[in-house]
């Protein structure tokens, strides 16, 4: 078992949902924390939390379809902390509905978050940790990017895309001992779906209780500590009940 006690984790998306979760997770296993979101006063309180559990933790305001952004992020990361172990690749948004009746402003957004900005995360870390010769990233996509749903044509692409990029980087950098993994949630209670449901597309959150952010950070931290040798590339979770 790979221990995270003393490690350096950046974590984008990090205010709120699985990127909070996920961040505490960490929190409680020693690790410091670098975390970026757009929503200040969230991130706040989540450092406030972060801190109660013992963990070291530096809070910055990142936009992730700004590469300098990115860049500030991971260069804070060395600056407090001497380096970069672990990238949480976890700012994502959706928009729903049919093609047809899609905003282009809306549909140019989620490309740019959901495929540039895992792109420029990765692109920043990257020297980084080729440099330290090792290195975890884990990318979050979506059950959206292995099977089409109706009325989520452009969200899936954009998560499939994500799966297409982190097995390509995957085998990129595993020379270098990086590992990368996709962590696929399925529906998982967050604001993620407000906007969803604002387009009236109707969601079964009915049919059974959904995961909680807490599962897929434990998801993810299963996959980080696995022993060095293994590369545990691709996680899939869904609630029991959940068809697609």
């Amino acid at each position: 078992m790979e221990l995270l006690n003393g490690k350096v984790a950046v974590v984008t998306g990090a205010s709120k949902g699985i990127g909070r979760a996920t961040a505490l997770r960490l929190a409680r296993e020693g690790v410091a924390l670098v975390a970026g979101a757009t929503g200040l006063e969230r991130l706040e309180t989540m450092r406030e939390e972060a801190e109660s559990l013992g963990a070291a933790i530096l809070v910055q305001a990142c936009v992730v379809t700004r590469l300098s952004d990115c860049e500030e992020l991971v260069k804070s990361a060395v600056k407090q902390f001497g380096g970069v172990d672990i990238l949480i690749n976890n700012a994502g948004i959706g928009y729903s509905g049919r093609v047809v009746d899609s905003n282009p402003r809306e549909a140019d957004r989620m490309v740019r978050v959901n495929v540039l900005g895992v792109y420029y995360m990765a692109r920043s870390v990257l020297p980084v940790m080729i440099d330290r010769k090792k290195g975890d990233i884990v990318n979050i996509a979506s059950v959206a990017g292995l099977k089409y749903s109706p009325n989520f044509a452009l969200y899936s692409a954009t998560k499939f895309a994500v799966r297409a990029f982190s097995e390509g980087l995957r085998n990129e950098v595993q020379a270098h001992n990086i590992r990368v993994a996709t962590v696929n949630p399925g529906m998982v209670a967050t604001h993620f779906f407000d906007a969803f449901s604002a387009e009236g597309v109707v969601l079964p959150t009915d049919k059974g209780d959904l995961l909680k952010p807490e599962d897929i950070a434990d998801a993810i931290h299963f996959a980080l500590t696995r022993p060095r040798s293994v590369a545990l590339n691709e996680v899939t979770i869904r609630p029991y009940w959940q068809e697609r």
